[in-house]
């Protein structure tokens, strides 16, 4: 048996745990820019809080600058506090309203009387209300739709356009003045004048306007209409002497709303 091998060769041995294992953290690249190169800070460089005192950083950033839009305050004038809170109310951002309103329906309800702020020339040439005449308009309309009558909606308002149209060339022509008058004026006035006719139209809703009788108070309602425009157009111009020449025209288109509510 020379050539047996011996068994102690085959023999199961425990590994050895004092076997040491180095790493090699050199640079084994030949170029030197590619180490990675951590930069370290102290704690005391880490202190990112700052004093009550003390004001927060400034905003470098230049695309987001929150007083851009924010006006700068008048020289000797305090800069006023807003808030949400501070906007207008509905009406006056509409451009209605109703102390106005009432103004100049209380100076056409009194024709007479000429002592109201409706008969001073500056109030009515600047404030050239437009929501009163639409509300009056729209109720002649509504009361003659009430009343059974076919025409309402449609005539109302095409009438009311051409009488504003026709009136406004002829009180520029019968005006010493240039530029007194303009459209939105002359439909404020003629406009405001209508509510005698809102007024007939509504009283014919619940009696019949047939007869002597509805003559007889369109006869008036076209009157009062009629004075009560020529007196705030002499108003607008100046000139008391031409109001029975701007009460005539005032008459036929009031008369021509008193044949819609009669017929």
């Amino acid at each position: 048996m020379a050539g047996f091998q011996n068994t102690n060769d085959f023999a199961w041995q425990p590994p050895d745990n004092n076997q040491s294992y180095s790493f090699n953290t050199s640079n084994t690249f030949g170029d030197g820019s590619q180490t990675l190169d951590f930069q370290t800070f102290s704690p005391e460089q880490q202190n990112f809080s700052y004093d009550q005192g003390q004001s927060p950083p400034a905003n470098n950033n230049q695309y987001y600058n929150p007083s851009l839009y924010t006006p700068a305050p008048i020289p000797g004038e305090t800069a006023p506090t807003t808030s949400e809170f501070d906007e207008p109310p509905l009406l006056d951002e509409l451009e209605i309203y109703p102390d106005r309103i009432l103004e100049k329906t209380l100076a056409v309800l009194n024709p007479f009387h000429g002592q109201s702020k409706a008969d001073d020339a500056n109030f009515l040439l600047r404030d050239t209300d437009i929501a009163g005449p639409i509300a009056f308009c729209l109720a002649l309309a509504v009361c003659l739709f009430l009343s059974g009558n076919k025409a309402h909606f449609g005539y109302v308002y095409g009438l009311s356009v051409m009488s504003v149209i026709l009136m406004y060339f002829l009180l520029s022509l019968m005006s010493r003045t240039e530029g007194v008058f303009t459209l939105l004026s002359v439909a404020s006035v003629l406009g405001y004048c209508m509510l005698p006719m809102v007024a007939l139209a509504g009283l014919g809703i619940f009696i019949s306007l047939e007869g002597t009788v509805g003559l007889s108070l369109s006869g008036i309602a076209v009157i009062w209409s009629a004075l009560s425009a020529s007196r705030l157009f002499v108003t607008m111009s100046g000139d008391a002497e031409q109001r029975p020449l701007i009460a005539y025209p005032c008459a036929l288109v009031n008369g021509v709303f008193a044949l819609l509510v009669l017929f």
